[in-house]
């Protein structure tokens, strides 16, 4: 067996174990290893959690960003690190 990656019609890549005598073509038919969906994601509660994130790391507008440089990361890491990760230990 071999791993494809192959990107479907909507953008989203793929990857796919294969026969090693399979074309790439046929990734899609193959056996799916993508990482758990996002769509699992509750969206509505990671929206509140980086608002809430900005409001107290002080991030009101660009020039808090440039004086707090990773500002940013650290909201966005502390509203999903913790939800995708769940979804990867749900998966087990």
């Amino acid at each position: 067996m071999r791993m494809v990656i192959w990107e479907d019609a909507s953008g989203y890549k793929h990857r796919s174990a294969v026969r090693d005598w399979d074309s790439d073509e046929l990734a899609m038919h193959g056996i799916s290893q993508d990482p758990p969906t996002v769509d699992d994601l509750d969206w509505e509660a990671i929206k509140r959690d980086l608002h809430n994130s900005l409001v107290l790391r002080g991030l009101f507008d660009y020039n808090d960003l440039v004086r707090e440089q990773n500002g940013v990361t650290g909201a966005i890491l502390s509203a999903l690190r913790g939800r995708v990760i769940g979804l990867y230990k749900r998966r087990r």
